[in-house]
């Protein structure tokens, strides 16, 4: 996607100063058509102001300038992303909605409702941050339903993964997050270079990594504010090792070309791989799907919609706020309970479940579970044959949602007005 010079300078300008009722009558002009979905200007000003106050951006004409390009792409690969969770008959309700919110103000600190309260006195319309959650959930959603079933792992690779871990015990492990700035042509690497050094200003300045991540970066890991889990020094992508590796805990890394576009990191922790004995005490939550009264709609049916409901929520209080809605007495946490305790179906679901990630559905006489780790189950030595399969599955399901995403661009017609 390119814009003409004069086209974004115009378009800038359009946003940031016109007057009503002038400017009323132009921010219902169309800004781009991406195959049946309007994007009007309206829509594109939110999502300016929202990446604008995000970033703690002075609301200047060269600030819009710079921003455009990269939130009419984010824009475009929404509507493709909501169009595909159509196709597929996916729908994001409003207490999806509710609940993905509530998850990020718990993981900033903020009270019940703080965050579309602060965002509006920046003068963001809470439509734009709802529409932009609604997508990322519906996306996640499509990868759960379409991608990660067709991911296969096989014995002998989780076998040849462990053992080249194990030639890395006594050397460092990295929690890391990203925002990931990829780009196609080189006019997109200008635009995707400017923004990093943009970024990297705001994070010096103070601005939340995470916010960051869920506002800027185009890779599967924004919708959780960029978080990577753990990550062995030899799984390092060749072109992180060294910055990695100059970083201490909570420093931010500086913009890294990679073979595909930009790249920033923080590094959340660090630890030493090292073999331990027994894995700790675990916490989990529970949620059970109720089986229907009377006629009930088929297992497949039950566990997709389990599936679905499930896959955007990053904790066990988001898993306690599915509970409430569904009204169901049977959910619960389980506290300082060991693996080896547990029922053999669960622990098969819970094996490697990294903490604050959804299981997969497990049907039972009393309806379908879900499970979380909420806390502990942690093994300081070598990740467990569960942990290394979901670790594979997950690179995997990536690169998928990465492909398909990329597939829907090229399909799509894209017809921009300005």
């Amino acid at each position: 996607m390119k814009f003409a010079p004069m086209a974004v300078l115009f378009l800038a300008v359009a946003l940031a100063a016109l007057p009503s009722p002038g400017r009323a009558q132009e921010m219902d002009r169309i800004a781009a058509v991406v195959n049946d979905d309007i994007i009007s200007l309206r829509d594109l000003e939110g999502r300016i102001k929202l990446a604008l106050a995000v970033s703690n951006l002075p609301d200047t004409v060269e600030n819009r300038r710079r921003l455009l390009p990269q939130v009419m792409r984010k824009l475009i690969d929404e509507h493709l992303q909501m169009q595909e969770a159509r196709r597929v008959k996916l729908q994001v309700g409003a207490e999806d909605i509710n609940r993905a919110i509530a998850t990020i103000e718990k993981q900033n600190r903020m009270p019940p409702g703080g965050l579309l309260a602060q965002l509006a006195r920046a003068g963001v319309d809470p439509s734009a941050v709802r529409d932009q959650v609604r997508a990322d959930i519906a996306w996640l959603r499509v990868i759960g339903r379409l991608l990660q079933p067709t991911v296969r792992v096989g014995e002998e690779e989780i076998t040849d993964r462990l053992e080249t871990l194990r030639q890395q015990i006594g050397r460092p492990e990295y929690l890391l997050a990203e925002i990931e700035l990829p780009f196609d042509t080189p006019a997109q690497e200008q635009e995707a270079r400017h923004l990093g050094e943009r970024l990297l200003d705001q994070l010096k300045s103070g601005a939340p990594f995470q916010a960051l991540a869920r506002q800027f970066s185009q890779s599967g890991s924004a919708s959780n504010g960029g978080m990577l889990g753990w990550i062995s020094e030899i799984n390092l992508d060749e072109d992180w090792r060294e910055p990695v590796a100059a970083l201490q805990k909570g420093q931010v890394s500086p913009l890294i070309r990679t073979g595909s576009g930009y790249t920033i990191l923080t590094l959340v922790n660090q630890r030493i791989a090292g073999v331990s004995g027994e894995p700790d005490a675990m916490s989990l939550y529970r949620l059970v799907f109720p089986t229907p009264t009377g006629k009930p709609p088929p297992q497949e049916q039950l566990i997709a919609k389990a599936r679905d409901m499930t896959a955007a929520a990053k904790d066990c209080d988001a898993m306690e706020d599915i509970g409430g809605e569904l009204n169901s007495p049977k959910s619960q946490r389980i506290d300082n309970v060991r693996p080896q305790a547990l029922p053999p179906e669960v622990a098969r679901a819970v094996d490697g479940l990294a903490i604050g990630k959804a299981s997969a559905p497990v049907p039972g006489p009393d309806g379908i579970s879900v499970y979380m780790v909420c806390s502990g189950g942690g093994n300081a030595g070598l990740p467990s044959r569960g942990q290394i399969r979901q670790q594979i599955e997950e690179e995997r399901t990536e690169l998928l949602a990465r492909r398909h995403i990329r597939d829907l661009r090229r399909a799509a017609f894209v017809d921009f007005r300005l």
